[in-house]
């Protein structure tokens, strides 16, 4: 587990992080690789160790699945997850958000979606975001870009 300590660790050094869907997805889907490291990310956040800030692009990303399966119940377990989860900010996509997601597609040639993400830490002031996206790191300068990868043992 010294790539869970590695992340708390690392994890402790910020007050705000974003996440990007993976994250959510990993515990989710309880993923063989990721999910220690991803609840560790959540646990954080849970208890207020970190603020948490999503956009609401992730939601749209959570609920597609469901979506496609017709799971109504699904769909509304996943909702509820997201809007009630402690010290978790969801950031919809209004004007100045927009905006933003325009200047990050253009700096990086990233697609909307990730872009909007991206614009989201931005304006939610997240000191990092969280990610499993190696694009990213190479595209942002700030804030910095955690890869769960690195943390695996």
């Amino acid at each position: 587990m010294g790539g869970v300590k590695r992340l708390r660790d690392d994890l402790a050094r910020y007050n705000r992080i974003a996440l990007d869907t993976m994250i959510l997805i990993y515990v989710m889907e309880r993923h063989p690789r990721y999910f220690a490291l991803a609840r560790e990310v959540l646990e954080s956040i849970e208890s207020g160790q970190l603020e948490g800030a999503v956009s609401v692009v992730t939601l749209t990303e959570l609920l597609t699945a469901p979506a496609q399966a017709d799971d109504v119940a699904a769909m509304r377990d996943y909702e509820l997850y997201l809007l009630n989860f402690p010290n978790l900010s969801i950031h919809p996509l209004d004007i100045d958000m927009a905006r933003e997601a325009a200047h990050m597609r253009a700096h990086t040639g990233l697609p909307a979606p990730d872009a909007i993400i991206l614009a989201t830490a931005r304006k939610a002031g997240a000191d990092a975001i969280i990610t499993n996206d190696k694009r990213w790191r190479h595209k942002l300068t700030y804030p910095p870009v955690l890869l769960i990868e690195d943390y695996l043992d």
